[in-house]
């Protein structure tokens, strides 16, 4: 995964930084994170208990006396509507750091897996994902422009489209 590894390249392994990441726990991404972040949030708002309906952008996200430098959005733009999209990326762009690094995953081809999909980070680079539920992801893919619009005032760094038909954005908070 180029994303993964870009969204770490460069960070020290000092454990002082912060990140967010808005899918479920898991030992194994808890070990990578550990090396680079002293403060991990994980808050699973991509699980089960998270319905479509509540995809209006009122998240109760955790939030730190201190902003994040990492998150790790994984499928979150492909769950929702731009419009709540927009909301929970202005969100971030509020509590994360300047220069914070947010990486997020969409379907690039409507070949791609519609069905939600449970990442876990093995290793700088590596990912983990199986199909997370049988329900079908509400919208169509969204196009590039699309993902562009949402993640304003973000601004993407680098985009890398995978064999498995999924796209990898690296976005940086200004």
């Amino acid at each position: 995964m180029p994303g993964i590894a870009a969204l770490f390249q460069g960070i020290a392994e000092d454990r002082t930084h912060a990140v967010l990441d808005l899918g479920a726990a898991s030992d194994q991404s808890l070990r990578v994170y550990s090396r680079f972040a002293r403060w991990i949030h994980f808050a699973d708002v991509l699980g089960e208990t998270w319905s479509h309906q509540q995809s209006d952008g009122a998240l109760h996200l955790p939030r730190l006396d201190r902003p994040y430098d990492l998150v790790l959005g994984w499928d979150i733009l492909d769950r929702m509507f731009p419009e709540a999209g927009a909301r929970v990326v202005q969100w971030l762009a509020n509590t994360t750091a300047p220069g914070a690094r947010v990486h997020v995953i969409v379907r690039a081809s409507e070949d791609a897996i519609a069905r939600p999909l449970r990442f876990t980070l093995v290793d700088i680079g590596r990912i983990r994902y199986e199909i997370a539920g049988t329900a079908r992801l509400p919208l169509a893919r969204m196009l590039p422009a699309d993902v562009h619009k949402v993640l304003a005032p973000l601004q993407i760094q680098h985009a890398f489209t995978l064999k498995s038909g999924l796209r990898e954005y690296l976005a940086v908070r200004a």
